[in-house]
């Protein structure tokens, strides 16, 4: 039993070390890097001050009627230098015009100008990109402007074609972060699912590993390798 149980220690702790140490490598990675910069704060400008609403906005009701899709919420806010109100039903969201209620379209230029107003420095920016999709705003449901930073964090701005919402800066130590995190969780798509069936395996095999060495230390145990002969009873 005990030979059994030898080997099969051995070829679970071959199949398996190399996550283990994966595990623990991007765990230590992850802790050493400043979260700030991950999360982009870095390079973000302050939230500029509030600004007074238009005393001449169209009611939300007439707002409301001239909508073609049904509307579960309804805010105020800015776009820029343009009143808006920010419709949204689920997930899909859009703006209108406060003045006349009609649709606002987040343009390159707009993007670029709110992407310019999130940034705290002068540094260049190229012009803005449409994308269908990217990873690093994979929360993200709609299309977004990309914006390239020619900084020395390799800053990338994403700004929502939908609703003109500035997203997470993207830079070269969030890029670190999300590889091993990759890594850390074994999502090696999407990187955002930490219950799928391989690392629930692999989680499991590491659990037998640490009881079959467990028993095998106490069958195997004897007193001799650690107490001296003349102490012994």
């Amino acid at each position: 039993m005990t030979r059994m149980m030898r080997i099969a220690h051995k070829w679970l702790g071959l199949v398996i070390g190399l996550q283990f140490l994966l595990w623990v490598a991007s765990g230590l990675v992850m802790s050493l890097l400043d979260m700030h910069k991950v999360h982009g704060l870095n390079s973000r400008a302050p939230a500029p001050a509030v600004r007074p609403w238009i005393a001449d906005a169209l009611p939300v009701g007439q707002v409301l009627a001239v909508q073609e899709r049904p509307v579960d919420r309804i805010a105020t806010g800015w776009l820029d230098q343009l009143p808006v109100y920010r419709l949204a039903q689920g997930k899909n969201g859009w703006l209108a015009d406060a003045r006349d209620g009609k649709p606002v379209r987040v343009d390159a230029g707009m993007a670029a100008r709110l992407a310019r107003a999130s940034y705290k420095g002068n540094m260049p920016m190229l012009a803005p990109q449409l994308l269908v999709s990217t990873p690093e705003v994979r929360d993200h449901g709609g299309r977004v402007w990309r914006v390239y930073v020619l900084d020395a964090d390799t800053t990338t701005i994403y700004v929502s074609e939908q609703t003109g919402e500035v997203l997470p800066h993207r830079n070269s130590t969030w890029r670190l972060f999300d590889f091993f995190w990759m890594l850390h969780i074994m999502d090696y798509r999407e990187r955002t699912d930490f219950n799928h069936p391989l690392v629930v395996t692999s989680a499991g095999v590491g659990l037998l590993l640490t009881l079959g060495g467990l028993w095998l230390l106490v069958a195997t145990f004897r007193v001799a390798e650690i107490v001296p002969g003349k102490r012994r009873r």
